[in-house]
């Protein structure tokens, strides 16, 4: 993670690839490589990855379109900060879509898909107290791919995981607690068990419920915080 923050803010390495410089900013700046309010410049993203200008500027404006990056006026760029109003986005998207999915993948999951599903419910839940959130969050993301994997298709897996990518990035700036954690892989345990039923309309039930209650633990960690504002002098 530091190798990748010191080559997404300007440190070298060799030449890469146009396109691989939107994927690896995007990715440094959710996994927190990059920070929130960091000053990052084209310039040195330029030199860092051997390219010319051109497809930095233009890896920034994806960026910023996708809210990950915020241009100052005289100031320059900077990683901007997860708000309440971009989760509240993020979830308004994935609600209807992930809920859907489950209903979708309750007809269509492969054995071999549930046994996937019941490895990563059972791995989580037997850690109890003692579970790395890191290693929770990450076993969760594969929880869901599975499940968007389960659709057959591959626009909507594509992009629910870019969302979840999102929420992501908010999880590794505030933490969640072991006990939602826990509480997490119940609700996991519970979506599998609709799964393996076969019972779409309860799989759906049971993921709306489970990201509400994500929404709601997520949004109540960013509350408390006072971030800074980019704009004030």
């Amino acid at each position: 993670m530091r190798a990748e923050r010191t080559r997404a803010a300007g440190g070298r390495e060799p030449a890469a690839r146009p396109e691989t410089v939107y994927a690896r900013l995007k990715d440094a700046i959710i996994t927190g490589s990059l920070r929130p309010m960091e000053r990052i410049t084209e310039n040195k993203v330029a030199a860092s990855y051997g390219l010319s200008r051109t497809p930095v500027r233009e890896a920034f404006l994806r960026l910023e379109a996708e809210g990950l990056i915020q241009v100052v006026p005289q100031r320059g760029s900077f990683v901007s900060q997860p708000s309440v109003a971009d989760i509240l986005e993020i979830y308004q998207i994935r609600l209807p879509l992930e809920c859907m999915s489950a209903r979708i993948a309750a007809e269509r999951i492969e054995d071999e898909q549930l046994a996937a599903l019941e490895d990563l419910v059972n791995v989580e839940r037997a850690r109890g107290q003692g579970r790395s959130a890191e290693r929770s969050l990450r076993a969760s993301a594969e929880f869901h791919a599975v499940l968007y994997a389960c659709t057959r298709n591959k626009r909507l897996a594509s992009f629910l995981q870019d969302m979840q990518k999102q929420v992501h990035r908010a999880r590794v700036l505030w933490p969640s607690t072991v006990a939602r954690l826990e509480e997490t892989w119940k609700e996991h345990a519970a979506i599998l068990a609709a799964l393996r039923a076969r019972d779409g309309a309860e799989a759906e039930r049971l993921m709306r419920q489970h990201l509400e209650r994500a929404q709601a633990s997520t949004l109540n960690r960013i509350l408390p915080a006072t971030p800074g504002d980019l704009n004030t002098p």
